[in-house]
């Protein structure tokens, strides 16, 4: 009975590591089954704690910072301005802390389970290459055509200088490669290495590095642009003098892309191209979406500096007269900054003030949880921070690890717009980058003191 019960258990984890393997794929058509395999590796995840006895992984300084990050989040809800809204997401948070906690201890600790996870998440890059190469030369991807054609008449694209590729509710193809190219293309690239040669592994870099930069170029995503060659400039300062070959082949891939991105055939799209309207969007950023954006959430935080506004709340705090800008003072919710509602006699004037969230990581933070909150937040990121330099040599002996650092660093720069990070799609990528991570580094054991 024991034996069976056993074999049973094997059979559920070996299940659900499977199904982690496919969240880089299931990311790409639905958020919501990619979260339930989070809830499910989560559930079993404590099943297995108490049916092995196994709390070990509660002494990782990271947990422990993250369940005190998940009561503050409630705690802050209770004050917020819509505090249903606020607790659906706050008292939900905690499964990406068993989820990360997982991959860390069970579902990524072989590296069988870790080759699976980046062959699965190849498979979805050429899907998404692919994809997008199709909407750029055709106006919309092969799944989208599949949808308007058999399914619910749904044609959709990532519309005016955009390319959504197969994701259907927002041009999120560009984010979707800045987060998961370098531990893709890397990883991949170690196990060609391991099979054949290392100048073919080196080959394969340099093709599909420049395909997928030029791809998050075209997606006309600029904050994903800008994280990918951050991400590359990271991986030229690590490497050694003596690897010229390689460094000449990432210099070579960046020209590249630079030069595509400059090459028009008249001056509006020279005028209208990412670098250019990023040059000028930083020289007036104190007028830019982003920039009036940024001084709502901080007249949040200097407002309700302890608990914040809560979670999700700033689509609700922004229509509040206490937050919107000059140009929309009075004018009540008819005119609010809302499309549909913008006061466009106004908007030469005053940028919108509203929107679903900051769009910066850390203002999401002040704004949202208070400054108790964003004080724990990177009291989480020093904690990964302090694992990561006790143990540089893991980086040094494992590719993938440097991968998946060099994507995290760009996202959690103070300057960087980003997406929410409460918001389901990106946290899922962020925690399974994060989990991912730490599966290559030593577990804690508890001290007694």
């Amino acid at each position: 009975m024991n034996n069976q019960i056993k074999i049973s258990n094997k059979i559920i984890l070996n299940f659900i590591s499977w199904c982690i393997c496919t969240i880089p794929i299931v990311l790409i058509f639905s958020n919501s089954i990619a979260d339930i395999i989070v809830v499910i590796a989560s559930i079993f995840f404590i099943f297995y704690s108490i049916k092995k006895n196994s709390w070990d992984w509660l002494n990782e300084s990271w947990v422990k910072i993250a369940f005190i990050i998940y009561f503050w989040l409630i705690l802050s809800s209770l004050f917020a301005f819509d505090k249903e809204l606020a607790l659906s997401r706050s008292t939900t948070w905690v499964r990406f802390i068993f989820f990360a906690a997982s991959l860390q201890f069970i579902f990524l600790n072989k590296k069988e389970y870790k080759n699976r996870l980046i062959i699965f998440a190849f498979i979805a890059l050429i899907y998404v290459n692919s994809e997008m190469f199709i909407e750029y030369f055709t106006g919309s991807s092969l799944y989208s055509k599949i949808r308007f054609n058999f399914i619910d008449g749904l044609l959709f694209n990532g519309g005016n200088n955009r390319i959504a590729g197969p994701f259907k509710d927002s041009p999120k193809s560009g984010i979707y490669l800045a987060y998961f190219i370098f531990p893709i293309i890397l990883g991949i690239a170690e196990l060609i290495k391991i099979k054949f040669s290392k100048n073919f592994s080196l080959i394969f870099i340099f093709f599909f590095m420049t395909i997928n930069l030029y791809l998050i170029y075209i997606s006309g995503h600029r904050a994903s642009m800008l994280s990918a060659i951050i991400s590359l400039f990271l991986i030229i300062f690590y490497i050694s003098l003596k690897k010229r070959f390689v460094i000449f082949c990432l210099i070579a891939t960046i020209s590249i892309i630079i030069f595509s991105s400059n090459f028009s055939h008249n001056n509006e799209l020279k005028n209208n191209n990412l670098i250019t309207k990023t040059i000028n969007e930083i020289k007036n950023y104190s007028n830019s979406a982003y920039g009036t954006i940024s001084l709502t959430s901080l007249k949040m935080f200097k407002s309700y500096p302890l608990f914040g506004i809560g979670l999700k709340n700033y689509r609700v705090a922004c229509e509040k007269d206490e937050f919107l800008s000059k140009g929309h003072l009075g004018t009540g919710y008819g005119v609010s900054p809302w499309k549909g509602h913008y006061n466009q006699g106004l908007k030469s004037f005053y940028e919108a003030t509203c929107s679903s969230h900051p769009h910066n990581l850390y203002l999401t933070w002040l704004a949202e949880t208070g400054f108790i909150g964003f004080f724990l937040f990177v009291l989480f990121l020093l904690t990964i921070a302090k694992k990561i330099f006790k143990y540089t040599k893991i980086i040094k002996n494992e590719i993938i690890v440097l991968a998946i650092l060099i994507s995290l660093i760009p996202k959690l720069l103070p300057m960087m717009p980003s997406l929410n990070f409460f918001s389901n799609w990106n946290a899922i990528c962020f925690w399974l980058l994060i989990g991912w991570l730490l599966s290559f580094y030593p577990k804690e054991k508890f001290t007694k003191y």
